[in-house]
């Protein structure tokens, strides 16, 4: 695929620095990357962008593609490799694959962090924050790849990425929390939990979103996500938290 886009930004202007560190990412993700100029952008956080007097280098914009490449590769991958499930597990299992904490994870295994342009004093020191962060990054290192080697190489990379992550959750159970949520609500109160969208902000391919839970009128739990299924599965999982906690304290 033609290299057209990296034209923005030469790596002739990358430091000798720069390019050994992204050659040495590349290396450890077992992949080759030649648009390093691109590489670098998605890598870089808005804050260096403004710092450095151009707010729109940074990875934003590769993120939003990736987030659709990266979606469209885990359904293949799902489509393909799990033949007897239906549609509904189908969408746990994505939706467990593609969240945050997933893509968290796999910027941990690789040092994701390590490769930032940040701002002057950004460390991204709050846990929420790097945790958005680097799945964006993922995202848009995703994007990259894409942009470099077309569609059916950039799915072999997901599915080398993902696959181990998919036999962890098979194992595990999925990350469906708000089925598990619903079934326990039916079970002790005969009613459904009621989900309500408290916030939205941020640009659109890049919202957040913070959605209320509450059954019963005696739980409620907030949180946020980039998508309402997300932050719905979210505020699910800190809501039967609580249930357990207080169900661990009655048997006591």
């Amino acid at each position: 695929m033609s290299l057209w886009f990296s034209k923005s930004t030469s790596e002739a202007q990358l430091s000798a620095e720069r390019i050994r560190q992204l050659k040495d990412l590349c290396k450890k993700m077992k992949v080759k990357v030649k648009a390093l100029a691109l590489l670098d952008r998605a890598f870089t956080h808005a804050s260096y962008g403004h710092d450095n007097r151009d707010p729109m280098y940074n990875y934003e914009r590769l993120e939003f593609l990736g987030d659709s490449v990266l979606n469209l590769g885990v359904a293949r991958l799902l489509y393909e490799t799990r033949t007897q499930e239906k549609e509904g597990t189908l969408s746990a299992l994505r939706s467990s694959l593609v969240d945050e904490k997933t893509l968290y994870e796999i910027a941990q295994q690789f040092s994701f962090y390590e490769y930032l342009n940040l701002g002057k004093g950004e460390s991204l020191s709050d846990e929420r924050a790097r945790i958005k962060v680097l799945a964006d990054v993922v995202e848009a290192f995703l994007a990259v790849y894409f942009l470099e080697h077309g569609w059916e190489k950039t799915f072999e990379l997901i599915k080398r990425l993902f696959s181990p992550l998919l036999t962890h959750r098979l194992q595990s159970g999925t990350r469906d929390f708000k089925s598990q949520l619903q079934k326990w609500a039916l079970s002790t109160y005969k009613e459904y939990p009621v989900y309500k969208v408290i916030k939205e902000e941020g640009p659109d391919h890049n919202k957040v979103f913070t959605i209320e839970v509450s059954l019963h009128k005696t739980y409620r739990a907030i949180s946020e996500g980039r998508s309402k299924k997300e932050a719905e599965q979210k505020a699910a999982e800190k809501l039967l938290a609580q249930i357990r906690k207080e169900e661990k304290s009655n048997a006591s």
